[in-house]
């Protein structure tokens, strides 16, 4: 099971196939995300990680023990504890861009895991190292928020369908676009990640 974990967290080389071989994503995430702002500044991103049921299937399996549907307390502190060998990295699947610059963020806090049907997710906080301004996104310079695998073993999901990104407190004025990440190309330069495009005014 721990093998699976470090494969999530970047570590997929452990496994020895060629970039060849893995020219397409082994596991699926569909993603949601809260966008924490202060004084009109963003300031953090709460993530949900939804993993799809295949890939969730033997941790269902093995930690929900009593087989109530979901993680109780126990269960969900015994799946962390065993199978989270690099927390660390979670910080690293999360790309926040602002006028071209990737912004740095902090390492991810307040892990929980829990069961939605059969598809295992993780929510948890990544704060800014520094808040970034919203005023003017879009128009004057661009700020996008995505989460994803760089190495494309893992497709980061983001429907434009449903709400996947919202403000977890209301900042006047700002929308919100799901699109390419056309200026920053994954796996190569052969994948484009789905982002979050701000758009604020001045």
């Amino acid at each position: 099971m721990r093998i699976l974990l470090l494969t999530l967290l970047g570590l997929a080389a452990l496994f020895g196939p060629t970039p060849a071989a893995r020219a397409h994503p082994h596991v699926w995430m569909e993603l949601e995300m809260r966008l924490h702002t202060k004084g009109g500044a963003l300031t953090g991103i709460e993530l949900t990680w939804a993993w799809d049921e295949v890939y969730s299937d033997p941790f269902r399996t093995n930690y929900d023990r009593n087989r109530n549907g979901r993680f109780d307390p126990a269960e969900a502190k015994d799946l962390i504890a065993q199978e989270i060998t690099q927390p660390q990295a979670f910080s690293d699947f999360v790309f926040v861009y602002a006028s071209g610059k990737r912004v740095p963020v902090g390492p991810m806090e307040n892990l929980t895991v829990d069961l939605n049907g059969k598809q295992m997710r993780f929510r948890f906080f990544v704060p800014l190292s520094h808040p970034v301004a919203l005023s003017g996104a879009g128009a004057a310079r661009k700020v996008t928020i995505g989460s994803y695998d760089p190495d494309y073993y893992i497709e980061s999901l983001l429907p434009e369908n449903r709400p996947g990104v919202s403000f977890a407190e209301p900042t006047p004025s700002c929308s919100i676009v799901i699109q390419e990440d056309r200026a920053h190309p994954i796996y190569f330069g052969m994948a484009y990640p789905q982002v979050a495009s701000l758009q604020c005014p001045d």
